[in-house]
Order: structure tokens, then sequence, then C-alpha cells
């Protein structure tokens, strides 16, 4: 599936000149659109992304950005991963 947003939206969005950042912020575009789609699951797909989930993504991706080099184990990746977990039951 496409990334929510684009690269040039979130460079826009984080304030980021030139493309030095480009593949952290690619990554962490692909990561925020997965885990805002798990959330927001009734939502198709089809069409224009709605403007709450591009805002949802580019959130998600600012505070990962902002957050790169202060992140406790278990408090970032745990939302991410959770989605992807097979319970046994």
């Amino acid at each position: 599936m496409a990334d929510l947003v684009t690269l040039s939206e979130a460079k826009l969005y984080l304030r980021v000149d030139g493309n030095a950042e480009d593949n952290t912020i690619a990554l962490l575009i692909a990561a925020a659109s997965d885990a805002v789609r798990d959330v927001a699951s009734d939502w198709d797909g089809e069409g224009t992304v709605p403007d709450r989930l591009k805002l949802a993504c580019l959130a998600r991706v600012a505070v990962a950005f902002d957050e790169r080099t202060n992140v406790s184990p278990g408090t970032c990746e745990l939302p991410m991963l959770t989605p992807l977990r097979k319970l046994e039951v």
C-alpha cells in the first residue's frame, strides 16, 4: 500500500531542508502509515487520503523524528509491533 503522505509533505511539516535525512524520513513515513492504517481500519484506502489520516501520519513522523535519539525501549516500538503480534490462547 502507498504511504499516506509524501516525502515532500513530511519534510515541509518537519521543516527539513536538503536531502540528508530523506532515507530516515521515508522509513518513518512508511512505519507511520502502517500504524495509522492499523488504527483507522474502517478506511478502505480508496480515493484521496482523508486529512485527519494525513495529519495523524505527520504527527507520528514528527514525534519519531524528534525523539529518535531519546527512545526508551518499549515505549516507541510497542504500538507499532502490537498489531503484528500473534496471541496464543
